[in-house]
């Protein structure tokens, strides 16, 4: 599914093709290039680039794993081949590059924060991507949780389900029924609610939006339930790197954080030519 993605980026770039390169550079033009990250981060979309080189003609070769932590100046791809296929594929892969590895940086760094206040929560991303599969990917190479990766490969039942069921026990029974070997996960909207919740055999239950005193008079209210152990607990709603820290400290065992993907700074990457054999017409 990423690669059909990739490629309908690439019909939309090129439309009826570079003009540009096409008017200016002679046909048969060699050219040996690289693409460099410009800051500090974690790779990631070095595969799905090379991909798009390769299906075009042009030799990519990666010069890091994507995931790897990696330092401004850091060559990233190895590119040489004909100059007009490198150039109609460029920004794209750039454009991939850096944000799938921006995602992957914030990810990273997010991981990083909750492990300092202690917690062991999965970083969890949401399903407000732009790239769907390519900004999930991203988001499990900078060490967090791709979550649901669309509406088919787990339940979660919303406030909004719940309006139209109108109880959360019958809900989850119906959920339960379909559910097989996925898991069902339940957004709630009190601490009693999750409490329901988890009595009624939800997986995860999810605290969304919930203040920090309804947070832990929660997470109280299912220890004294004997359901704490019984149930994930999730966190949701507003989670920024900036407020990170005050949700870590709660011990819930899931916090999702929908800016990884609709706000994650993209990270600088630029094509830099090394070489090239201009054809010249006789």
């Amino acid at each position: 599914m990423g690669n059909e993605i990739l490629l309908e980026l690439l019909r939309e770039d090129l439309g009826k093709g570079d003009i540009t390169s096409d008017a200016v550079i002679p046909k048969g033009t060699a050219l040996v290039a690289e693409i460099i990250a410009n800051h500090e981060g974690v790779a990631a979309g070095i595969e799905e680039a090379c991909w798009l080189f390769k299906k075009s003609g042009v030799s990519a070769i990666p010069k890091v794993k994507d995931g790897a932590h990696i330092r401004e100046g850091t060559k990233l791809v190895e590119l040489s081949g004909d100059a007009r296929k490198i150039f109609a594929v460029e920004r794209v892969a750039l454009n991939v590059i850096g944000r799938m590895s921006g995602i992957a940086t914030m990810t990273a760094c997010a991981v990083e924060i909750a492990g300092k206040e202690g917690s062991h929560a999965q970083i969890a991303a949401t399903r407000k991507t732009a790239l769907g599969h390519l900004d999930k990917k991203a988001v499990a190479l900078g060490g967090g949780w791709t979550h649901r990766m669309g509406l088919y490969d787990m339940l979660l039942i919303k406030t909004d389900h719940l309006a139209l069921v109108g109880s959360i026990s019958r809900a989850i029974e119906a959920a339960k029924r379909k559910a097989g070997k996925m898991k069902v996960e339940v957004e709630v909207r009190s601490p009693a609610q999750a409490v329901e919740a988890a009595a009624a055999g939800a997986d995860i239950v999810m605290l969304d939006n919930f203040r920090h005193e309804e947070i832990r008079e929660a997470l109280k209210k299912l220890r004294e339930a004997g359901l704490r152990a019984k149930a994930k607990v999730e966190l949701s709603g507003g989670i920024t790197l900036e407020n990170l820290h005050e949700y870590a400290k709660h011990g819930a065992d899931i916090i999702s954080m929908g800016c990884l993907t609709h706000s994650a700074p993209w990270l600088d990457v630029n094509l830099r030519i090394r070489g090239f054999s201009l054809k010249r017409s006789p």
